[in-house]
């Protein structure tokens, strides 16, 4: 990935990508027709799964997983079932294949349905990216049983791919098919227990992408996901490798703890545990394992062979690429702290994550005096995190454990690359917090004077929950990321924002933490739509910051 220190607004990131796409195109209709790659031993087969793998959406009803909010409806669902098979046969899962830029038009269109949009406008989204899209292709040849490995890391295979584990989900259903190619040893270790195929790196890797697209699979029930997002974890190449070390398949030191109880449905009922309304009823770490996650940064951020610099430089073209390279070791030392090691834990881990990820995204992204940089990267592990308590409701136990220390490894790895940012928790608690300050003059409106709430002092009154004004702009805004992020925040808001100040004290080393609490989930979405532009109300149209957190001469160029 190709990073830039100046970010450039989204509308002319489309139109420069249209111009390298038409070259992209070529490239791909020579590799699909060239004898090098012929397609004479292709199944006569269409390009898309069809109609059974794109049905409605389902939701579990799980406390713990996101919902969808007021103004779902049977045409929206209807819509956003017929454009997911669209998209499905007519394009293919990277929409740039030279720079490696994943096809999101997919995860655009569920977010907004999940919060409740129009049918009119996930059409307008679709159109929005369809016109960038590259079209879908053959594969030179097909994918099996016993050739899957054989063709790891090459992108022109990916409908190969997509059929063939769209045949597994046929023969096996969807959670075996899951397990058996991304979480069991035999996907990811050779039979002496070397580095195999890599299929939980590669699930890993991309920037998330392959275990996000899973991911609505995971939420949705739509079966076509779990196809493409698996076919896109095979053409993903394992750059995460090295935080995956043979032995983080050691699944014998995980402790079931219900042998009686099947361990999926054990699984479940942990997630629908009453505590989960909550989730403070006890101390963050009093009934798990190892250190807790805001420790590990504690630490982290003391050792300075991971400052910035150190590890890789800004103008990299790949930052993520050069830190494991470089330091992989020593990040899954530290990631190793954090185990999850019964079931009963997994609530508990499952907030840790929440937690991490916003922290290391919305706070690492603050310095005071300065602008809020909404970092695209760290942005990615606030929207992946968004979806384990959704995968965990389909997977066993050592799964459900390895996807969150995988989790875990990742999001350590990530915010190394973009230069270990600080945490100024108690610089950012000690400022009052004054949302006018975010909020456009749009939505600061003057009330009548028979309004609840109002208060006689002032002139202009701010939205009575902020929520709602966030995701009415959002749905409005064209940078796909947006809503994806106001989604994951407001749902771990739903969750974790009773919190109150106090609740991390004496329990972790971070400093600070004791002064968290549930606010930071919509501090952090306001700060976030801020820096992206409220465009329904007025505003210009602003893009995500791609420059490293973590060097301070970054922070000076942006003044």
């Amino acid at each position: 990935m190709i990073t830039s220190s100046i970010a450039k607004p989204y509308t002319v990131r489309r139109m420069l990508l249209r111009t390298v796409n038409m070259y992209s195109r070529i490239v791909l209709r020579k590799m699909s027709t060239t004898s090098q790659f012929s397609t004479k031993s292709v199944t006569n087969k269409p390009l898309g799964l069809g109609y059974s793998f794109f049905p409605s959406p389902q939701q579990h009803s799980h406390k713990s997983t996101p919902n969808l909010w007021p103004g779902v409806s049977s045409e929206s669902e209807s819509e956003l079932a017929s454009l997911l098979r669209l998209d499905n046969e007519k394009h293919h899962i990277f929409h740039n294949d030279l720079l490696g830029y994943h096809n999101h038009l997919t995860h655009h269109l569920f977010a907004a349905y999940a919060m409740g949009c129009s049918p009119e406008v996930l059409s307008a989204t679709y159109k929005l990216h369809a016109d960038y899209q590259n079209p879908a292709f053959k594969s030179p040849s097909d994918i099996t049983e016993n050739n899957w490995t054989q063709h790891l890391g090459k992108r022109d295979y990916y409908n190969a791919y997509m059929h063939f584990y769209a045949s597994q989900i046929n023969a096996h259903g969807p959670q075996k098919t899951l397990e058996k190619y991304v979480f069991s040893k035999e996907a990811n270790l050779t039979p002496e227990g070397k580095q195999g195929a890599h299929m939980l790196a590669r699930f890993m890797s991309g920037l998330l992408h392959p275990m996000i697209h899973t991911g609505h699979w995971a939420e949705f029930n739509v079966p076509g996901m779990l196809a493409e997002g698996l076919a896109l974890a095979s053409i993903t190449s394992s750059n995460s490798t090295p935080l995956f070390p043979p032995d983080f398949f050691d699944y014998g030191t995980q402790k079931p703890e219900s042998p009686a109880q099947s361990i999926v449905e054990h699984a479940a009922t942990a997630l629908r545990n009453p505590s989960l309304d909550n989730p403070r009823s006890s101390s963050p770490s009093a009934n798990t394992g190892g250190s807790h996650s805001l420790d590990i940064i504690h630490r982290m951020l003391q050792d300075p062979s991971l400052a910035a610099d150190k590890t890789c430089t800004p103008d990299s073209e790949d930052e993520f690429r050069d830190t494991v390279q470089a330091v992989g070791d020593k990040i899954r030392e530290y990631a190793k702290m954090w185990q999850v090691d019964s079931e009963r834990e997994v609530p508990e881990k499952l907030e840790e994550v929440a937690w991490l990820a916003t922290l290391l995204y919305g706070l690492g992204g603050w310095r005071k005096g300065k602008q809020f940089r909404s970092e695209f990267y760290l942005l990615h592990m606030v929207t992946s995190s968004s979806f384990i308590s959704s995968f965990l409701t389909h997977l066993s136990f050592s799964s459900q454990s390895a996807l969150l220390r995988a989790q875990v490894s990742v999001i350590l790895g990530w915010w190394v690359s973009r230069g270990r940012p600080a945490i100024p928790i108690s610089d950012y608690y000690s400022r009052e917090f004054d949302p006018s300050l975010l909020i456009p003059k749009a939505l600061q409106v003057h009330l009548d004077k028979s309004a609840v709430g109002i208060s006689k002092d002032k002139t202009t009154n701010l939205p009575s929950n902020m929520w709602l004004a966030i995701i009415e702009s959002a749905l409005n805004h064209p940078e796909p990321h947006l809503l994806k992020i106001q989604r994951a925040l407001a749902h771990f808001d739903r969750l974790y924002g009773k919190t109150p100040q106090g609740c991390f004290k004496g329990e972790t080393e971070l400093e600070g933490a004791e002064l968290l609490d549930g606010t930071l989930f919509w501090r952090v979405a306001l700060h976030t739509q801020k820096a992206l532009g409220w465009v329904r109300e007025g505003e210009l149209q602003r893009d995500f910051d791609r420059a490293g957190l973590g060097w301070d001469h970054l922070w000076e160029e942006r003044e």
